[in-house]
C-alpha cells in the first residue's frame, strides 16, 4: 500500500483543489460531484498517467485480496481518468456482475447487480460507439447473464433496441407478459430451475433429442431410477445423454406448461437480441473474427429456434433477414480472415463455417462456400 501513497496523494490534493475552483458554466445545470471531478481531473495534469497507472495497480490488488467493494470503486475512479478507455468499462462491468452480485444470497439483489454491469457496457458504448470489443463484451454478457437472469436481460436490451428492431420487441414484450403472468407458484419453480440449472444455451436442442425417442425410452430416461442401472443396462440411451443432461431434462419437463411457454420464448428472443447486439461490430474496424463468427452463430441459432406461434408474414421476414444477414457476416468474415492472417485464416474461417452451417443449407448453401474457397485459392 505504501507505494500507492504519492500518487494516491496526488489525487486526493487534484481533488481538493477542484473544490476551489470555480464551475465551468453550463448552459444546463450541472451535477457539483460531476464539476468537482472534471475539474480535479485536469488539475492533475501530467501527473495523470502516474494516477492511473496506480489505481489500475490497485484495483488489481484490491481483487486479489478478495475486496470488491474497493475494486468496484477503483475502476469507477478509472473511469473518470480513462473515459475512453474500453477495458475500464469491460472491467467494471464483470465485477457488477459476476463478482459483486454474487455476494447477496438475495436474487433481487444479484438482479440488481447483473444489470448494473450490462448498462456500464451500454455506457461504454455511447462514449465509444466505434469500438468492436464492447459489442463483442456485450454479446457475451447476453449469452451468459441470460442464463440466469433472461427476464432481466431482456427487458433491459429491449429499452434499448426497441428502434432497432420493433418486430423483435414486441415479441420480446410477450415474452416478458408471460413472464408477469406466471403464479406465484409457477415463479418460485422457474426461479428455482434457474439457479440450479439455467437458461442453456443447448437446453432446447436437448428438448428436441428427447422428443425424437419413443415413449418409453422418454419414460425410462425421466425415471431417476435411471441413475442407478449400471452402464450396460442403460445401453445406448446411458451413451446418447450424459448425466448432467438427464438432469436438465428431468428438470425441464418437470415444468408447467406456463413456465416451458416463457422458456421457450425468451430463449428465442436471447438468441436475436445477440444478433442485434453484434451486428453493429461489423462496422467498426478494425475488429477481430470472433464478431463475424459470433453473429454467424447466433442466426444460424435464432434461425432454428424461431418461435411456431409466429404469423407466417412475420416468419418469412425473420427468415429473409437472417439470410441476408448470414450472406454479410460470411463475405465480412472472409476479407477480415484475409486481412488478418491471409490465405490460411481464410479457408480456416471458412472450414469453420461448413462445419457450423452443415445442417442449415437454406441459410448459407454449400456451393457458396465451395465458391469462396475455390476464389481464395485462385
Amino acid at each position: 500500500m505504501r507505494r500507492f501513497a504519492p500518487y494516491l496523494l496526488v489525487i486526493a490534493a487534484a481533488l481538493l483543489t477542484s473544490l476551489l475552483l470555480p464551475a465551468p458554466e453550463r448552459a444546463v445545470q450541472a451535477d457539483a460531484g460531476e464539476i468537482a471531478r472534471a475539474t480535479g481531473i485536469r488539475v492533475l495534469g501530467a501527473t495523470r498517467g502516474y494516477a492511473t497507472t496506480a489505481l489500475w495497480l490497485r484495483a488489481g490488488d484490491a481483487y486479489r485480496r478478495g475486496d470488491l467493494y474497493e475494486t468496484l470503486a477503483t475502476y469507477q475512479l478509472i473511469r473518470e481518468l480513462q473515459p475512453r478507455n474500453p477495458a475500464v468499462y469491460s472491467y467494471l462491468a464483470w465485477n457488477q456482475a459476476y463478482n459483486i452480485s454474487t455476494q447477496f444470497p438475495e436474487r433481487e439483489r444479484r438482479e440488481e447487480w447483473v444489470i448494473r454491469g450490462l448498462r456500464t457496457l451500454h455506457e461504454g458504448q455511447q462514449r465509444l460507439p466505434g469500438d468492436a470489443s464492447l459489442r463483442l463484451d456485450e454479446w457475451n454478457f447476453v449469452l451468459n447473464r441470460s442464463i440466469g437472469y433472461p427476464r432481466a436481460i431482456l427487458a433491459t436490451e429491449r429499452e434499448r433496441l426497441r428502434e432497432a428492431d420493433p418486430a423483435w420487441a414486441e415479441i420480446t414484450g410477450v415474452a416478458l407478459r408471460l413472464h408477469a403472468d406466471l403464479s406465484p407458484a409457477d415463479q418460485a419453480v422457474l426461479d428455482d430451475f434457474l439457479e440450479n440449472i439455467g437458461l442453456q444455451l443447448s437446453l432446447f436442442d436437448l428438448a428436441d433429442d428427447y422428443s425424437s425417442l419413443s415413449e418409453a425410452d422418454r419414460n425410462r430416461l425421466l425415471d431417476p431410477g435411471f441413475e442407478a442401472l449400471s452402464p450396460a443396462e442403460q445401453g445406448e440411451l446411458g451413451e446418447a445423454f450424459r448425466p448432467l443432461e438427464r438432469v436438465q431434462m428431468r428438470a425441464l419437463f418437470s415444468l408447467s406448461p406456463d413456465v416451458l411457454a416463457f422458456m421457450a420464448l425468451a430463449h428465442w428472443c436471447r438468441l436475436h437480441a445477440m444478433v442485434l447486439v453484434i451486428t453493429p461490430a461489423l462496422e467498426n474496424q478494425p475488429h477481430g473474427l470472433a464478431v463475424e463468427g459470433a453473429l454467424l452463430n447466433s442466426l444460424r441459432m435464432a434461425a432454428r429456434r424461431l418461435p411456431p406461434t409466429l404469423a407466417p408474414e412475420a416468419r418469412q421476414d425473420f427468415e429473409r433477414r437472417y439470410k441476408e444477414a448470414v450472406a454479410q457476416a460470411f463475405v465480412s468474415g472472409i476479407e477480415n480472415a484475409l486481412r488478418i492472417g491471409g490465405q490460411s485464416a481464410a479457408l480456416e474461417f471458412l472450414d469453420d463455417v461448413r462445419i457450423n452451417f452443415a445442417g442449415q443449407p437454406e441459410l448459407l448453401p454449400p456451393e457458396a462456400i465451395d465458391r469462396a474457397h475455390q476464389e481464395i485459392l485462385k
